[in-house]
């Protein structure tokens, strides 16, 4: 036995536009997934245009220094053969202090900010124990001794001076068959006998500025125009540190029980220091492509609300939308990210968001008016679309409350349509007549 199927009927059925709009929310996503790749493809421009700037300009710098190197007598490793190791000889006590300014360097439509540093390091070694030295590692080659820093980017180094014992002290750009690798060295004609030391240096770079607090007693103070330092390494800051909109001002003060490796330490080159650094990295909070890059992570609950929200309205007011001006409006909250996009590259992620928000909920007021002629709903569809762009833009901007914030607009929007479809009941089948007679009703 077949029940007619009144066509009318089921295009009025509450349940059927459900799975409809689900169904479209559904389809909505793929080219959703497609902004997503789109906006990783403009990041991944970005990054090139961040290693553009390296290249040409100077990559992260790490400084680390002074230290001095002695070689010891060649030594045989049954695994490696010959292999030149060195005794390397930390500082009693360093202070290093670090001014750096940020500019803005153009890479096409990319503004990429490149740093320049201004590094002063003062201290003091104490004096070997010759004897001693010579008992525990053997025979040094104290005539091939040098003291030197390391940068790990060279081309970033812009000057260098050095005073050993307040005398100048000629330095050489060492080389990867150097036991200061990738940095400045000078040679010492008296090691052991100690001394002060005072190296000042102009540094460029890009991403990252670092300190390796190599001495027994070290302390480092960075200043930088830069306001939004990520701070990160070994060590955190000590507080209180200053930021404002002006740049910041953070220091350290470390001991040789924390840093990581003794005062003396024999190996093939400095690789020990690695890891063990302090600094900040430059941040940037406001980055469109991440903030656009959530913002579609939330497309979906966003076009669900959307639909929600207009299914409540028709079931509230009696009116009824096609599902093709669901698809039409589904189309238009899509085009929302990828406008959103565009104009973030070059105005800035607030003002974009704005335009595109202005544009397309424009754009769906008129829609919505041309379609139903009635202002007061145009007005509360316009009220709806509005609000939600106000929500996901809270969303993204408070990043601790963004769960808080997400969980209130589900639950709020859970609420609305409890409330509109409390009342609503299964609908009953008409049988047909001669269905009747043949199964009379009890």
């Amino acid at each position: 036995m077949q029940l007619p199927l009144d066509t009318q009927a089921l295009a009025r059925s509450p349940t059927l536009r459900f799975i409809t709009v689900g169904a479209l929310s559904l389809i909505l996503a793929v080219p959703l997934a497609a902004v997503s790749c789109v906006t990783q493809e403009r990041q991944q421009f970005h990054d090139e245009a961040v290693k553009k700037v390296a290249r040409s300009y100077a990559g992260s710098q790490r400084f680390a220094g002074p230290i001095i190197a002695i070689p010891l007598v060649e030594r045989r490793d049954a695994a490696l053969g010959p292999q030149q190791q060195y005794l390397f000889v930390m500082p009693k006590r360093l202070n290093v202090r670090m001014q750096s300014t940020h500019e803005m360097r153009a890479v096409g439509i990319f503004d990429i900010p490149a740093l320049n540093a201004a590094i002063t390091a003062e201290g003091e070694f104490d004096a070997l124990d010759v004897e001693a030295l010579t008992a525990r590692y053997g025979p040094l080659r104290w005539e091939q001794a040098v003291i030197g820093a390391l940068v790990s980017s060279p081309a970033g180094i812009l000057d260098a001076d050095f005073q050993w014992r307040d005398a100048s002290l000629p330095l050489t750009a060492s080389t990867n068959a150097d036991p200061l690798e990738l940095g400045l060295a000078g040679a010492l004609a008296d090691p052991a006998g100690g001394g002060s030391f005072a190296l000042t240096m102009a540094l460029r770079g890009t991403k990252r500025l670092s300190v390796v607090p190599v001495g027994d007693h070290s302390t480092v103070e960075m200043r930088s125009t830069w306001p939004h330092p990520s701070f990160d390494g070994r060590f955190l800051p000590e507080t209180p540190y200053a930021i404002d909109e002006t740049g910041f001002v953070a220091s350290w003060r470390t001991l040789h029980l924390a840093r990581g490796f003794a005062d003396l330490v024999v190996a093939p080159n400095p690789a020990f220091l690695d890891g063990k650094d302090l600094g900040f990295r430059v941040y940037e909070p406001a980055s469109h492509y991440a903030l656009v890059d959530r913002s579609v992570k939330y497309g979906v609950l966003f076009v669900v609300l959307t639909f929600v929200s207009v299914l409540c309205l028709e079931l509230s007011t009696g009116r009824r939308f096609h599902i093709v001006q669901y698809g039409v409006t589904g189309i238009g909250l899509v085009l929302f990210f990828l406008t959103l996009l565009a104009l973030a590259e070059h105005i800035g992620f607030g003002w974009a968001y704005l335009a595109a928000a202005v544009a397309l909920t424009g754009m769906t007021g008129g829609y919505v008016h041309g379609a139903t002629g009635e202002w007061p709903l145009t007005t509360l569809a316009v009220a709806i679309l509005a609000t939600l762009y106000g929500v996901l833009y809270a969303l993204l901007r408070l990043e601790d409350l963004a769960l808080v914030v997400g969980v209130g607009v589900l639950l709020a929007a859970l609420g609305m349509l409890m409330w509109t479809t409390r009342k609503l009941t299964p609908t009953a089948v008409t049988p047909r007549a001669n269905d009747e007679r043949r199964h009379p009703r009890y």
